[in-house]
């Protein structure tokens, strides 16, 4: 059984020496939901299973850092000895899998999975121990692998200033304190489909736009051939608007600019602000990363809007 990450595509390859057609029968957490019948290329046949198995994950989050949800996925493949699933049949044994919402790099290669042996926090390739930056006195919390080898929920006490460790890695605790300016707390699905804690300690900044449709009406009052200088011409409607908001870290490691990486591409995002947790999506698109070499200290902007109109528009 492996955990594989659903928003990069995962093969299922069947090669044997005599069948010209198989068969994919793809059950996920509990439900059949795709029979799928190909004919064989030299012997071979090859399906494609996350893009499938990604329509049944449900992210929710609900204000607490916990084990973003997984689905169980398993499949049974059945070989026939004629195209078109004729001939004789014969199924392999049922595989099964976890499916997480996360997703492997080019330079990973194809199938991409969750080793065992690491926890499925992202803190970048940090040399020696990894790096978890958190407020002065705060509790904080990630996602790691336990001794049973489980994902579980690792808490962070609010006095700790100096190192957690897993069964499989030692992060550094690093506090920061800068009572100027208000901590921006965000969670977001890294690239191993968990929640991740991120605090942005600088300053932040709030804006907003706003949108609109318009059309020219005719305001022209024939029983008194006039019409009134009060009366808006150039109609305006359907306007509504969004809250951006601009975040700053403080000065960070810089195996830090692949857990910025990772933020950016992230298709689930919450932050809390005013003391709300609100979900948004980052509109920074691009971004030149920063070495000590180069830059000396490595801080980065980036921009967010909230994933919803101010006018209340649910219907």
């Amino acid at each position: 059984m492996a955990q594989i990450l659903l928003r990069s595509p995962y093969y299922v390859t069947v090669t044997t020496a005599s069948h010209l057609s198989a068969q994919l029968a793809l059950t996920i957490d509990g439900t059949l939901r795709y029979t799928i019948l190909k004919n064989a290329t030299s012997n071979r046949t090859v399906f494609e299973i996350a893009s499938l198995a990604r329509d049944y994950i449900n992210i929710v989050f609900g204000g607490t850092t916990v084990v973003a949800d997984t689905i169980a996925i398993s499949y049974v493949i059945t070989t026939f000895t004629a195209v078109d699933g004729g001939g004789t049949g014969t199924a392999q044994t049922a595989v099964t899998h976890t499916g997480l919402d996360g997703y492997g790099t080019f330079t990973f290669g194809n199938n991409p999975i969750i080793r065992d042996e690491i926890d499925p926090t992202y803190v970048g390739d940090c040399l020696g121990n990894g790096i978890i930056y958190l407020p002065d006195n705060t509790i904080g919390k990630f996602i790691g692998v336990n001794a049973l080898g489980v994902l579980n929920v690792f808490t962070i006490a609010a006095n700790n200033n100096t190192t957690i460790a897993t069964p499989y890695r030692t992060y550094d605790i690093k506090r920061v304190c800068n009572p100027k300016y208000t901590n921006v707390k965000m969670v977001y699905l890294n690239r191993y489909g968990m929640f991740q804690e991120f605090y942005f300690f600088l300053k932040n900044v709030e804006s907003f736009n706003t949108k609109s449709e318009t059309f020219k009406r005719n305001i022209f009052v024939e029983s008194s051939s006039s019409y009134s200088i009060y009366s808006h011409q150039n109609k305006t409607f359907d306007k509504n608007g969004r809250t951006r908001v601009t975040l700053n870290t403080d000065y960070i490691d810089e195996c830090y600019n692949e857990v910025i990486q990772d933020i950016m591409l992230s298709e689930y995002v919450w932050i809390y602000f005013n003391s709300v947790w609100r979900p948004s999506t980052i509109s920074t698109n691009s971004l030149t990363f920063k070495t000590s070499v180069n830059d000396k200290l490595i801080q980065y902007t980036l921009d967010l809007e909230f994933a919803n109109d101010i006018i209340n528009n649910i219907v």
